[in-house]
């Protein structure tokens, strides 16, 4: 028998797991080049050599940017209706159509209407990424490695604008659209490879597909394997007088014990547990967004000009992308060893205490301390960046999934989606206001607060979600 902690990451139990995680997540590192191509690309357009035959404003810029959170908002309220109607398959491929069109918008735009589709359907994917990949992840994962492979998500993403990032440097405006447009395309003929998964199966009622799909993801034979060929966790505990159940019955019981054949009422949406978990999603949320680690992308450049460094801000900005990149990797590597909530709470502190220190070093040190020590700024906002990553970033998704009742999961994760819109909003909203208001150093306290805050309810509130069960509350 082999106990779940003796196998590796690479055993044949897990390598189509990871192998559909990274078809999945092909659509998440392109959606990254459309994020990064586009910020260099608008200082592009709005210059007399632009690319296109029009030049933008910049209340036209303003409203490209506002497009991308209305697509983000319709978005979450369109995956949140079909999650659970056309299953997480259909929905899967969905996510590739939104985004060709933004690449073809993008290369035939005649108009600035066409660039403000575009980035109005690059929201729209950038919600289906947040509400189908990663409950399509992790209802086909084992939970031993549910958290390493959800936690994937912002290293593709990461990688993908700065990528992005790169490109009009070297490539001419209408050549990447047509070189970017392959890789929606190849990654929804890769998913036409993959079955749909054994949860939503089973609450369709589609048992014989569900075990299929089941013994697929977990590489068993189609065939009912007997106790010395299949993998099952909790053998070792069992006591030898007990009857031996097959890990696809356990899942099958799970699913119809915990009510999740059963239609969805109102009810499930309010019941007390229902509601300390949203509330829960919500304050996770709010650290997301309000810590600024989202925020600070946008704003990078403007912080170290604030911040008094003599280092070149776009360059600097440019480093910051690879320590976000090194984030997250740090993320996948370390979440199923120490958890979700160690290294969640990890990052908080850490990032409050960086953005503390960086306000401190900006209000109180002179001209000269400020020349002599230049590389503080780069110092500490590495920092941030990388603690942002390995935890508030990288795990947000992750935990607000498992946190979830299992029954309204899909619809729960969209109504969370919506909510985490509102709270971009306001965070991009707020942030320029207080930098340019009220300071560099106002700007990083708030967000210490936030943290602090933020960070001492969920030390108190939040459950561990490692090693979970997906089918039980």
């Amino acid at each position: 028998m082999t106990s779940a902690g003796s196998l590796s990451i690479w055993s044949k139990r897990y390598r189509k797991q990871i192998l559909v995680t990274v078809v999945a997540h092909i659509i998440t590192f392109t959606h990254g080049i459309s994020l990064g191509w586009l910020s260099p690309i608008i200082q592009v357009l709005q210059s007399p050599d632009s690319p296109l035959s029009f030049t933008i404003t910049t209340e036209q810029v303003s409203w490209i940017g506002s497009l991308f959170g209305i697509g983000f908002l319709v978005g979450n309220i369109f995956f949140g209706l079909t999650l659970d109607r056309l299953g997480r398959k259909l929905n899967m491929y969905l996510l590739a159509i939104p985004h060709m069109l933004f690449w073809i918008l993008s290369y035939a735009a005649q108009s600035i209407n066409y660039l403000y589709a575009a980035r109005f359907f690059a929201g729209f994917t950038s919600s289906g990424m947040y509400v189908v990949i990663p409950i399509f992840i992790s209802e086909l994962s084992d939970k031993e490695i549910r958290g390493a492979l959800t936690a994937m998500a912002m290293g593709f993403l990461s990688t993908g604008i700065l990528l992005g990032y790169a490109l009009p440097a070297y490539l001419d405006y209408f050549l990447v659209p047509c070189i970017i447009i392959f890789l929606p395309i190849i990654y929804f003929i890769a998913c036409l490879l993959f079955p749909e998964t054994p949860q939503f199966l089973l609450k369709r009622g589609h048992s014989e597909k569900a075990e299929e799909s089941f013994n697929f993801y977990k590489s068993l034979p189609k065939r009912e394997v007997n106790a010395d060929q299949k993998y099952n966790r909790d053998l070792e505990h069992s006591q030898p007088t007990m009857p031996i159940i097959s890990e696809f019955d356990e899942l099958k019981a799970a699913v119809q014990s915990g009510g999740l054949a059963t239609p969805i009422t109102i009810k499930d949406f309010f019941t007390k547990s229902a509601m300390f978990k949203f509330f829960t999603a919500f304050i996770v949320c709010i650290l997301n967004q309000f810590s600024s680690s989202f925020v600070f992308v946008s704003y990078m450049s403007a912080i170290f000009t604030s911040s008094g460094s003599s280092m070149d801000p776009n360059e600097c900005t440019i480093y910051m992308g690879v320590v976000e990149i090194a984030g997250t990797v740090t993320s996948t590597v370390l979440v199923e060893r120490f958890g979700r909530k160690v290294l969640l709470l990890s990052s908080t502190a850490t990032m409050a205490a960086s953005m503390f220190a960086f306000g401190i070093f900006v209000q109180f040190t002179d001209e000269a301390t400020k020349t002599q020590y230049d590389w503080a700024p780069l110092l500490l906002m590495a920092l941030v960046v990388y603690t942002a990553a390995f935890g508030i970033v990288g795990l947000t998704y992750t935990i607000i999934v498992e946190i979830l009742p299992a029954k309204i999961r899909g619809q729960a994760q969209a109504i969370c989606m919506i909510f985490m819109s509102i709270c971009v909003f306001g965070a991009l909203h707020l942030y320029p206001m207080f930098l340019y208001n009220y300071g560099l150093p106002i700007t990083m306290y708030s967000c210490t607060g936030v943290c602090i805050v933020c960070g001492i309810y969920l030390l108190i509130f939040l459950e561990e979600t490692r090693g979970k069960s997906m089918e039980l509350d």
